[in-house]
This record gives C-alpha cells, sequence and structure tokens, in this order.
C-alpha cells in the first residue's frame, strides 16, 4: 500500500481538523461560539467556563484523531459529541454538516474497532 492514501487517515485527519478548528476559534472568538452552548448548562456551570473547558477538549480530540492516538476511543467520543451537539442544541440550518461528520466519526470508529480485534 506504499504510495497509496488510506481511507482512515483522510477520515481522522479532515474529522479531527473540524474539533481542533472549533476549539481554536472557540478560544479566538468566544463571542461567535456561546450561543452553542445549550442554556441549561447556565445552571451548572458558567457558560464561558464551559465553552473554554469544551474548546479544550474539542482541540485535545482533535489532534489525537489526527495523530492517530487511541482512535477506536477517540472516533467513538466524537461521535458522542457530534451526537450531544445534535441532541441539546437542536436541529437548524447546518444540521446536515453535523449529521456528515457523525457519519464520518461513526465510520471510523467502525474501522478502527474492527481492525483492532485481532
Amino acid at each position: 500500500m506504499t504510495g497509496k492514501l488510506k481511507p482512515d487517515l483522510v477520515l481522522r485527519t479532515g474529522l479531527g481538523l473540524v474539533f481542533v478548528y472549533a476549539g481554536v476559534m472557540s478560544f479566538l472568538s468566544p463571542e461567535n461560539w456561546i450561543g452553542f452552548v445549550p442554556q441549561w448548562v447556565g445552571g451548572i456551570v458558567s457558560p464561558e467556563l464551559f465553552l473554554s473547558v469544551h474548546a479544550g477538549f474539542e482541540i485535545i480530540l482533535g489532534l489525537a484523531l489526527i495523530v492517530g492516538i487511541l482512535l477506536p476511543a477517540a472516533s467513538l467520543i466524537a461521535f458522542l459529541d457530534m451526537f450531544a451537539l445534535l441532541i441539546f442544541y437542536g436541529i437548524d440550518e447546518v444540521t446536515f454538516r453535523d449529521l456528515g461528520l457523525l457519519a464520518a466519526a461513526l465510520a471510523l470508529y467502525l474501522l478502527t474497532a474492527s481492525s483492532n480485534k485481532t
């Protein structure tokens, strides 16, 4: 397979870059991202703190996907994060994008989880 682009590398890099981008932009322009924090979170912790913690989590998760660290776990966590976004934020004009990312994370999980069962 030398010289061929591997599908799992494309999936994990693309998915990882999405998470890194979202995390970095949440730090750089929190006012553009604070609206994605569900209102009920404010009853538990400040939305700003939640956004900062989640941004750090997304950067770490994205880097884990890109580098290939613990891929079955990282891709499953990415899937669950996207699923939570759909559940807690809801359906809107860009849900199609979130569904694509959700499917990509699930596909990566299925690819990596099955390849680790040898």
